[in-house]
């Protein structure tokens, strides 16, 4: 009983003990206490959100090799990599490249594309895996050389930034005129002092948010918009970007387009002296037809009728069922809804600054489809503003009686989402191609491309190049893709809010008619081990100029290049452009024949031709030299025996 008593009371107090931990632990997260509770035998820290620092950067240098520089440094733990370079110190406009993969703490980035004979500075970037970053603003710089100092070939794989940036002057834009304007369209033109391409940034303010063009270089430019809202002002400039990747703005101007055209009225009918028999006649049949098509009208109100104005007010109104769907966007808003009978589908709108509910008309404007009749109803409203409250109206009418009026709705658009909204892809050749494409709002330019291997993404193969300058219309250009290989390409744009917009090509390849890998470079050298087994080592190397595998055919004595070699590596599936196969197989002191081959990602596949190597022989111990000397000196006894 007494024993009991006790394990109660230890239950008892260990009970108390734990609730009051866990109560402790509460208020010191709830108060977001900085430290944390510690013991021999537990830690219990705080809920808390932890930033961690940069890697720190050391050793940068660099190397120029012709118009490539090579950027090298090492950072304390693994990270991704970038060069930020400019021909201004203070990298007004700089440009950027590398790797965003963080798998390495020695870092290697080649800037190419570089001008001629120019001063570059530069600093460095790296980010670590949870996100510290660091650049290093030290002040460096590099001259290129010439386009004909480089010796380097070029090599399959990878990808480089082509903005020759010889040309820094934008288009200068002149003569920017209004050609035509309309209820839903506006024709205009402009003219520029060099080839460029023809665009119109457009929308109800000066934020314009759209933007509508074409990617053709002229000197004489004339962009269409269409799909404008009748009598509505809009905002638009012109833009035209050079070969060199310059744009150049024009000054905002203010177009009003024309309101909707309204149905003309029919020409009224001279009234002529009528026998008052027909009018008569007229006059009782339609009364007796109109009483037996609403019985529930009584004779004396039909005597009031007049015309067929006066009718219609005896006519039912489309019953306007249940609420709007609204669907909203930052510049687009979709309104659904529905009638007991066929009507129109109109929306009174205005902005919450122009709604007026005090006089007659409370909208600003009115857009619908006024000549299509439905039971389900939707408009489409296009140019709102973004972030902005607007107040709607539905208003439906049959093709005869009053119009259904519903009582006042509003709505907010969004806040207006960063898109690219059109992109072009040129392929110049194998190797090369420009990539184009333009967002709703200014942002800078980056793009992305990772090649595919064995049907799976190469992601240590991964190179991004990015633009910091801020534009709607972007081009970045790649000129060291692999014919035939297929590339992931990410085109991505963000704007000075961090806004993202992206946009993937999952399967891009400069060709369809894939070409396999070159070999170059064959190296064999053998070694021997010192030990009881006197093992052979040969290392077989080789170059290809796109990443592919690597297998090594090979058999004893010397045979024709068309020969079939009888023995064979594994295949090594790690795609690469330097490759090493280590062969312990040989025999000491033999002559072998050997083949390389390299399958690339479109399994296009290299063999090299046969070459021929001996191993070395094996070390000859004191006693086996001293026998070989005296058999070679007295080796004359045997012919005399």
């Amino acid at each position: 009983m007494q024993n009991a008593k006790k394990q109660n009371l230890i239950f008892k107090q260990a009970s108390q003990t734990i609730l009051v931990l866990i109560l402790f632990g509460l208020f010191m997260v709830g108060a977001g206490a900085k430290a944390a509770m510690k013991s021999s035998s537990y830690i219990i820290y705080e809920n808390i959100h932890h930033t961690f620092d940069g890697p720190i950067i050391s050793s940068v240098s660099h190397s120029v090799d012709g118009v490539d520089a090579t950027v090298v440094w090492n950072t304390n733990i693994v990270s991704d990599a970038y060069v930020i370079y400019s021909t201004d110190s203070s990298f007004a406009n700089s440009m950027e490249q590398g790797s965003s993969v963080k798998n390495n703490a020695s870092h290697s980035v080649t800037v190419t594309g570089l001008t001629p004979e120019t001063v570059y500075y530069y600093q460095v970037r790296s980010e670590r895996i949870n996100g510290g970053a660091t650049t290093d603003t030290t002040p460096r710089s590099f001259t290129s050389g010439s386009t004909d100092e480089g010796t380097t070939p070029p090599s399959g794989g990878g990808g480089l930034l082509i903005i020759d940036k010889t040309d820094k002057a934008p288009p200068e834009i002149t003569n920017i005129q209004t050609i035509s304007v309309t209820n839903q369209t506006a024709v205009i033109a402009w003219e520029t002092d060099e080839e460029a391409t023809s665009f119109i940034e457009y929308g109800l303010s000066e934020n314009y948010g759209s933007t509508y063009g074409e990617w053709a270089s002229s000197t004489k430019h004339s962009v269409a918009l269409i799909n404008l809202e009748p009598d509505s002002i809009y905002h638009l400039r012109a833009i035209s970007s050079d070969g060199w990747g310059n744009v150049g703005y024009s000054e905002d101007i203010v177009i009003t387009t024309v309101p909707g055209e309204g149905e003309e009225a029919l020409p009224e009918e001279p009234v002529g002296e009528e026998e008052p028999g027909i009018i008569e006649n007229l006059a009782n049949n339609a009364l007796d037809f109109i009483s037996r098509l609403f019985p529930e009208v009584s004779l004396n109100e039909l005597s009031d009728i007049g015309s067929i104005d006066d009718l219609s007010g005896y006519i039912a109104t489309p019953i306007l069922i249940g609420e709007p769907i609204v669907e909203i966007g930052a510049s687009e808003v979709t309104i659904s809804w529905a009638t007991d009978i066929e009507s129109n589908s109109l929306i009174a709108l205005a902005p919450e600054q122009a709604y007026n509910p005090e006089i007659t008309e409370p909208y600003q404007q009115t857009v619908g489809s006024p000549g299509v009749y439905t039971f389900n109803h939707e408009v489409i409203l296009h140019g709102l503003t973004p972030d902005t409250t607007y107040h709607f109206q539905l208003r439906s009418a049959a093709q005869l009686g009053p119009t259904a009026h519903s009582r006042d709705f509003s709505f907010r658009t969004s806040i207006e989402e960063l898109q690219i909204v059109s992109y072009l892809t040129q392929i110049i050749d194998n190797e090369t191609a420009v990539f184009k494409w333009v967002t709703n709002k200014p942002a800078d330019s980056a793009l992305t491309f990772t090649p595919y291997f064995n049907n799976v993404l190469g992601v240590d193969q991964q190179k991004t190049i990015k633009d910091n300058s801020i534009s709607v219309v972007h081009e970045i250009t790649i000129n060291e893709f692999v014919g035939g290989t297929y590339y992931e390409i990410e085109l991505l744009s963000t704007d000075d809010r961090a806004n993202e917009a992206r946009k993937i090509l999952s399967q891009f390849s400069t060709t369809e008619d894939d070409l396999p890998p070159v070999i170059s470079h064959i190296k064999a050298d053998s070694t021997i081990f010192v030990d009881r087994s006197n093992k052979i080592q040969t290392i077989i190397s080789w170059l290809t100029n796109e990443p592919s595998t690597s297998q090594v055919e090979y058999q004893e004595g010397v045979h024709g290049g068309s020969a079939k070699l009888s023995e064979a590596t594994n295949l090594n599936m790690n795609y690469t452009k330097e490759h090493v196969m280590v062969v312990t197989k040989f025999k000491p002191g033999v002559v072998y024949s050997f083949r390389v081959k390299s399958i690339d990602s479109g399994d296009n596949l290299s063999s090299s031709k046969v070459h021929t190597f001996m191993t070395a022989k094996k070390k000859e111990s004191i006693i086996t030299i001293i026998m070989n000397i005296l058999e070679n000196t007295f080796g004359w006894l045997k012919k005399l025996m």
